[in-house]
């Protein structure tokens, strides 16, 4: 199996356990407390999610009865996604002493331009109940890259239905579509390696590459030099973003929204390192 068909299976450290699980429709009868509790922050901003659709390139056929329509319903999947993006753009301190990374490589990561980032990609929605997300290069010059989201990151009573969770799984298959764009192969597992192996409890294994904080100047997390010391692997990239909403949020990013991410990533960096448990939100920075 070459790198880009590993790549397009669905990334198993997005999986939610072994085998997937059958297609379903995502739950639409209501939101988490932490979608809630981020909605009356910014309300039904309609500047932002029409600027949001063309940033991560939305398009109305992926959406539809989603809330493409109907985009200031809490209930539906595209106002979760739009508000995500909104954390992602606006709930981050960027503390140069204590913040991973700042919010522009947080965007780039995310968002659908081609950059140093990633080549050019949109965002899509799926069923799939068995995943968080999937990362699908294109296969022709004309095609786009595709980020997927899945009903877990949309369902109200799942454990990762929350702005920080969705935005972290935008990151991960954000960074699913950097390696695809350096030719960089993690493993045949979806995009990782293979397991359980080392303190990794999944098939699906990542490295976390520890680095200072300030190592990357914001704007720069891009940057590798093919070694363990200027480096990242996907669930890393989600995991910093993760502690980075938990720990050095905006002031006015909700207590709901900082703890739910904070669990994310801690139960991600038990589960998927190598060489884990990787680095947990609230611990000591810099290291």
């Amino acid at each position: 199996m070459n790198f880009k068909q590993g790549i397009a299976l669905a990334s198993a450290l997005c999986a939610l356990g072994g085998a997937s699980e059958a297609l379903a429709t995502c739950d639409q009868s209501g939101a988490s407390q932490a979608d809630i509790d981020l909605w009356n922050i910014h309300g039904c901003w309609s500047d932002f999610y029409v600027w949001q659709a063309k940033a991560y390139d939305l398009r109305s056929g992926d959406w539809s009865g989603r809330g493409w329509n109907d985009a200031c319903n809490v209930a539906l999947e595209f106002p979760k996604h739009w508000s995500a993006a909104y954390l992602v753009s606006y709930g981050l301190a960027d503390n140069v002493s204590q913040s991973f990374h700042g919010t522009v490589d947080y965007r780039a990561t995310a968002e659908a331009a081609g950059s140093n980032y990633h080549d050019s990609l949109y965002h899509a929605v799926t069923d799939d109940a068995g995943i968080f997300g999937r990362f699908t290069p294109r296969f022709w010059p004309w095609d786009t890259d595709r980020v997927e989201t899945a009903c877990p990151l949309y369902n109200r009573t799942s454990a990762n239905a929350n702005p920080g969770s969705r935005g972290g799984d935008f990151m991960h298959e954000g960074w699913h579509a950097n390696y695809d764009k350096y030719g960089i192969n993690n493993g045949d597992q979806g995009g990782h390696r293979a397991g359980p192996t080392g303190a990794c409890t999944i098939n699906g294994c990542d490295y976390f590459y520890f680095h200072g904080i300030g190592a990357y100047a914001y704007g720069a997390m891009w940057e590798n030099n093919g070694t363990a010391s200027r480096f990242h692997s996907p669930n890393q990239v989600q995991v910093e973003y993760l502690c980075d909403v938990a720990d050095q949020p905006k002031s006015w990013v909700p207590a709901s929204v900082r703890q739910t991410a904070a669990s994310d990533a801690n139960t991600r960096a038990v589960t998927r390192f190598i060489n884990g448990p990787g680095y947990s939100c609230g611990s000591p920075r810099p290291w």
